[in-house]
């Protein structure tokens, strides 16, 4: 059977790493909130985010000061709370993990007031244009519509003199690709996140019963 200080540095361990992974889901969602114009949905889900990661960081303090003091009153309850904690956590991961299409499509709203802007003030659209090697909201014809040619953006290496180089996907399907992409890296980061909580309240519990057993044996 493992001491008590193994159990506790063990414990301390994953403290750490629970910790990291709760600060990065944290730092996701005040990225969304900060970054973009979000719609309701897109608000929810940077809330969601950055719920998980504080319920964590909250609770993990906890514990390690349970672990710290060895005492098994608060260790037990750390547990029990942890336990709550983890549930919940699977239901929002849950829900984030398959609404993340509709999540994706809702936070690629914010380039239709870029294309808005671009109407009203040649552009504004350059940013994604230059960053995913896209034109238009849809594609080039979105500016043809608009009684406008496609900008210098719209070109491979920016050179309007071939036609060829005309890139003809739209930058709404490729922000949104973004935002897939992104949301399900940071989903399985909040799934690694509960696993290790779940190792977490199992070396928890074999802490308590070593502090338990040092205790009964400090009688005698």
């Amino acid at each position: 059977m493992a001491s008590t200080s193994g159990y506790k540095v063990f414990a301390y361990a994953l403290h750490i790493l629970c910790t990291l992974l709760a600060l990065v889901l944290i730092s996701f969602g005040i990225y969304i909130l900060v970054s973009y114009d979000t719609n309701e949905v897109g608000c929810w889900t940077a809330y969601a985010y950055i719920g998980i990661g504080a319920a964590a960081i909250i609770i993990f303090l906890w514990g390690y000061l349970s672990a710290w003091r060895e005492h098994v009153c608060c260790t037990v309850t750390f547990i029990t709370v942890l336990c709550v904690v983890i549930i919940i956590q699977l239901a929002v991961l849950f829900v984030l993990t398959k609404g993340e299409n509709t999540a994706a499509s809702n936070l690629a709203n914010s380039l239709e007031t870029t294309w808005e802007e671009e109407l009203n003030s040649p552009g504004a659209m350059s940013l994604y244009e230059n960053w995913f090697q896209c034109c238009g909201r849809g594609s080039p014809q979105d500016y043809i519509v608009n009684e406008r040619l496609p900008p210098a953006t719209c070109f491979r290496d920016h050179d309007k003199s071939k036609s060829e180089n005309l890139i003809h996907r739209g930058c709404r399907i490729e922000f949104e690709n973004y935002w897939r992409h992104l949301l399900s890296i940071f989903n399985i980061m909040g799934w690694l996140l509960v696993a290790v909580e779940l190792i977490l309240s199992f070396v928890s519990c074999g802490l308590c019963n070593s502090i338990r057993n040092d205790h009964r044996r400090s009688y005698y």
